[in-house]
C-alpha cells in the first residue's frame, strides 16, 4: 500500500491534472533570485547584510536554504503590490502546508519558482508535486539516522485514518463531506487520544499494532469503489517531480486501492543514481529529466487495470494464488523482531489500542 494522486485529490482537494511540477537544473542553481524580484530587494538585503526599505530594521530572509516567508508577506503588506502580495502569501501557505520541510518558520525557496506568474498556478499537477515530496520525505524519515519528518503531514495523518479505521480517534464519527470537499476536513476539531506516557513503551505499542493487522482491517478504496474512473491519471507509472526531486510512481503495486485483485507486480524501475545511507542528510535519488516525457504520454504509460487485473469477487484483500509468496520473499513483514521485547514491554504498561 502506498498514498496514490487520487487519495491526494479526495484528500486535500488539489489538482492532480496538469505540468509536472518539474525544473531545469539552471533554474535551480539560484532560486533566491526569483525571491529578490518578488520582494524588490537585492542580495544584501535579502540576507540581511543590509536594511530592507521600509522595515525598520535588518533581517536575515533568506539563511540555510529556507525563506521567511510570513515576514515577507507582512513586509508587502506595506511595500508590494496586490501581485506580490497574493504571491507571497500563497507562499507561505503552499510552503507550510503541502511543502513542509522541518525548519519551523522557513519555505523552501525553490516553491517560489512555480508562483512567478500567477495566471499559471493552475497548470501545475500540485498533488503529484505534494506526493512526490512527500515520498521523498518519508524516504528519509525510514533511515536509521533520522529524527524528525517533513512533508505534507495533513496528508499522512487523514490517509492512516481513512485507511485504517484502528488508528482513528476514539470516540470520534468523521462526517460526510461534500462531493467538491476536501476528505481531509472530516477530521477538524477530532478529540485528544489518550496515548501512553512513555515514549519507548508508545512506539513499541504502536509497532505491535502495526504488526497485528489484518486484511480486513484495511479498508481498502475509503473515496470510491473505482477510484480510478475518477481520477484517471492515478493509474499513471512513471516519475513525479517537486523541482528537483523525482520519485517512482507505481500503482501496480497498489491494485487492490483501485478494487482490484493484487498480481506480483513488474520490476521497480531504478534511478540512475540512488544512495540511501543511514544519515538522512546522504539520502539521494538521481532520475534523468527524460523520464518525465511520460506524464504527457498517459495512454503509454498507465496500468490497463482491465486488462492486466480483475475486480475483486469475495474480499477487497483478494490476491493472485503466486502474490503472497512473492510479498514474503520481497518484503519485510512485520516491524518488530521476533525477540519478544517489545511484546514485554507494552503488556507490562498494561495499555490498550483505542478503536
Amino acid at each position: 500500500m502506498t498514498i496514490l494522486l487520487h487519495d491526494v485529490q479526495y484528500l486535500l482537494q488539489i489538482p492532480v491534472e496538469g505540468r509536472l511540477m518539474s525544473r531545469t537544473s539552471a533554474q535551480l542553481d539560484h532560486p533566491e533570485v526569483g525571491l529578490c524580484a518578488l520582494l524588490g530587494m537585492n542580495s544584501e538585503q535579502l540576507s540581511g547584510r543590509s536594511e530592507a526599505l521600509g522595515f525598520g530594521s535588518k533581517g536575515k530572509w533568506y539563511e540555510k536554504g529556507g525563506f521567511l516567508a510570513e515576514m515577507a508577506s507582512r513586509y508587502l503588506q506595506v511595500n508590494g503590490t496586490h501581485v506580490t502580495e497574493a504571491q507571497s502569501y500563497l507562499l507561505l501557505m503552499s510552503g507550510s502546508t503541502l511543502f513542509v520541510d522541518k525548519s519551523r518558520d522557513r519555505v523552501r525557496p525553490v516553491v517560489n519558482l512555480f508562483l512567478d506568474e500567477l495566471e499559471e498556478i493552475d497548470q501545475y499537477s500540485w498533488a503529484s508535486g505534494t506526493l512526490a515530496w512527500l515520498y521523498r520525505c518519508l524516504g528519509q524519515a525510514s533511515r536509521a539516522g533520522a529524527r524528525g519528518v517533513a512533508g505534507c503531514l495533513t496528508l499522512l495523518q487523514c490517509w492512516i485514518y481513512e485507511y485504517f479505521s484502528g488508528f482513528r480517534p476514539s470516540h470520534f464519527e468523521p462526517p460526510v463531506v461534500g462531493p467538491d470537499e476536501a476528505w481531509a476536513s472530516r477530521w477538524n476539531g477530532q478529540p485528544a487520544t489518550g496515548s501512553v506516557a512513555d515514549p519507548s513503551v508508545r512506539l513499541a505499542f504502536y509497532r505491535r499494532a502495526l504488526d497485528s493487522l489484518t486484511p480486513s482491517d484495511v479498508c481498502w478504496t475509503p473515496f470510491h469503489q473505482r477510484p480510478h474512473q475518477a481520477v484517471r491519471r492515478s493509474l499513471y507509472t512513471g516519475v513525479i517531480r517537486f523541482a528537483e526531486i523525482g520519485e517512482f510512481y507505481d500503482p501496480a503495486r497498489c491494485l487492490r486501492q483501485f478494487g482490484y485483485r493484487q498480481m506480483v507486480p513488474p520490476p521497480p524501475s531504478r534511478p540512475q543514481r540512488a544512495d540511501r545511507p543511514e544519515a538522512p542528510g546522504g539520502y539521494v535519488i538521481r532520475i534523468p529529466e527524460s523520464f518525465d516525457a511520460a506524464w504527457d504520454a498517459l495512454l503509454s504509460h498507465m496500468v490497463h487495470i482491465d486488462m492486466y487485473s480483475q475486480p475483486w469477487r469475495r474480499y477487497p484483500y483478494e490476491t493472485t494464488v503466486d502474490y503472497l509468496d512473492w510479498f514474503v520473499a520481497h518484503s519485510h513483514c512485520r516491524v518488530l523482531q521476533d525477540d519478544g521485547d517489545a511484546d514485554r514491554l507494552v503488556d507490562s504498561a498494561a495499555v490498550r489500542f483505542d478503536h
